[in-house]
């Protein structure tokens, strides 16, 4: 991860590392309040303020990305792989890998990309077993 955040023009802050590790160690997408109380176990006095602040400038660099599932923003890592599973009975999105060739779809179509979101919904494994 270090070699990673290198390569940003960005001044790495104690909250920074700590706000990207926790995206970046997420298994899914998380909201802001989310990655603000993991932060406050291994930094007590880090604010929500801080938090969202971190959280932005990740995303403006391009280190994660964002998303909005309702009304909710998440963040996640690995913004070149935007693909998620969203349930439509509890809400969950999880990001999910998913072989898309950009380059051919460039090519076929003509159109310059700059990046996709794909999301699948359905019914989580989860609410499916509530209701059997």
């Amino acid at each position: 991860m270090i070699t990673i955040m290198n390569s940003y023009p960005t001044r790495w802050t104690r909250q920074m590392k700590v706000t990207v590790d926790i995206v970046y160690d997420s298994k899914g997408p998380l909201m802001a309040d989310q990655v603000y109380e993991l932060a406050r176990e291994i930094l007590p006095r880090i604010s929500l303020g801080t938090v969202y602040r971190n959280l932005n400038r990740l995303v403006a660099i391009g280190l994660i990305s964002e998303t909005n599932v309702g009304s909710m923003q998440c963040f996640f890592a690995h913004p070149y792989s935007n693909t998620h599973l969203e349930c439509r009975v509890c809400g969950r999105l999880q990001s999910v890998p998913f072989d898309l060739s950009l380059t051919q779809i460039a090519k076929d179509t003509g159109l310059t990309l700059d990046g996709y979101e794909l999301r699948l919904k359905g019914v989580c494994q989860e609410c499916a077993d509530k209701c059997t």
